[in-house]
């Protein structure tokens, strides 16, 4: 390389220094989005940040300060209230479950957003106590996470049934028949699903 040619790409390199020295950097709400998406279940719970309420239901939830510790609640009559706090800079751009759990359920039992077998076993204790839209909605997420598990899919059509929502519960009650050839309430259930729409075949059997 000629000497004239060293001296050249050296003035570039020198340049572009200069230049991103000069160039104003990004504060942290261009770097970052200040916010975290919180889902919560049942998907009626009223959600506050920092005692603040927030209103019903999953939301986008502003985390401006990168320092500040926010504190996350969300509350439903008749379930223990859930929480979860973290600093403003590991929220930014996130997204957190709360999922609250349903009286009578055991403090032992693992219950999150991402573990399907609680939730499928919170939905069956919620469709006994007849909050049905609660359990539908807990199943319907066991469901989405597992979709190969059978309680998930029994629970959701029994709370679908209560709802009224016979077509909804037919299809989740044949998912069921599907994933538990042998179950013990194999009959029970096919006879709901006869009285519910007569022309079905039952998985498994023969017409």
């Amino acid at each position: 390389m000629t000497p004239s040619r060293r001296s050249v790409q050296a003035a570039l390199a020198a340049a572009a220094l200069a230049a991103a020295c000069g160039a104003p950097k990004q504060s942290w709400h261009e770097a970052v989005q200040p916010e975290v998406f919180v889902e919560v279940l049942p998907r009626s719970a009223a959600l506050s940040v920092d005692g603040t309420p927030l209103g019903n239901g999953a939301r986008a939830v502003p985390v401006p300060d990168p320092a500040h510790r926010y504190l996350f609640s969300a509350s439903a009559q008749g379930f223990a209230t859930a929480g979860r706090a973290g600093e403003g800079a590991r929220l930014a751009g996130a997204r957190i479950g709360l999922v609250l759990r349903p009286a009578g359920f055991g403090e032992a039992r693992r219950l999150e957003l991402d573990e399907p077998a609680g939730l499928a076993a919170a939905a069956a204790l919620l469709a006994r106590g007849g909050q049905h839209q609660a359990a539908l909605e807990y199943a319907e997420r066991a469901v989405e996470l597992a979709p190969d598990a059978p309680l998930g899919h029994r629970v959701a059509g029994d709370a679908a049934l209560a709802l009224g929502r016979r077509r909804r519960a037919v299809h989740e009650y044949s998912a069921y028949l599907q994933l538990a050839p042998d179950a013990a309430d194999r009959d029970a259930v096919e006879r709901r699903v006869e009285e519910l729409r007569g022309d079905l075949v039952i998985p498994g059997r023969d017409p």
